[in-house]
């Protein structure tokens, strides 16, 4: 069931990532991975739009079934 329109959709959230992670990285005090995750956990604003992200993923990706995934064999299914 993924179709183009999916993959526009895909790129959209990439968009919205990649433009997060330039806004944290101009908040950043330097140039290393510690400076830009400082930077991520210190601003409250970015932590906001990161957990959007993360639901507007989640709840995007709710509609599709896993591949190679049964529910009905899991052993907590519940």
């Amino acid at each position: 069931g993924f179709i183009e329109c999916d993959f526009k959709k895909v790129a959209e959230y990439f968009d919205v990532a990649v433009k997060i992670a330039l806004q944290i990285k101009e908040n950043s005090k330097g140039t290393k991975l510690k400076d830009f995750v400082e930077a991520m956990q210190s601003d409250a604003q970015i932590q906001s739009q990161i957990a959007n992200l993360r639901r507007e993923v989640e709840d995007y990706a709710k509609q599709f079934p896993t591949i190679g995934f049964e529910k009905e064999t899991m052993k907590y299914n519940k």
